[in-house]
């Protein structure tokens, strides 16, 4: 999970696969609302790897992602239970 807190990212509103072939080189598809793209210019891919390694970064860690699942779960268990 990415925190608001990180704030705008390249990849906001998006969907991102990045592929390795051993015979073939890197590509990657990303996906908006509206549209999908698979790019396989090197230097694009470069880029987008740069940005999702930057993302990775600044994501919670496993335990910290789970711990704010959690609590937003119980949040909308106690919001759904006074209804």
């Amino acid at each position: 999970m990415v925190p608001f807190s990180v704030g705008a990212h390249p990849q906001m509103g998006k969907m991102m696969t990045l592929k390795e072939f051993e015979d073939a080189p890197p590509t990657a598809y990303t996906e908006g609302v509206l549209s999908g793209s698979l790019l396989d210019d090197p230097a694009v891919v470069r880029k987008i790897r740069a940005d999702y390694d930057l993302l990775r970064a600044a994501a919670l860690s496993r335990e910290a992602s789970l711990a704010m699942i959690e609590a937003a779960a119980e949040g909308y268990r106690r919001c759904a239970s006074t209804t």
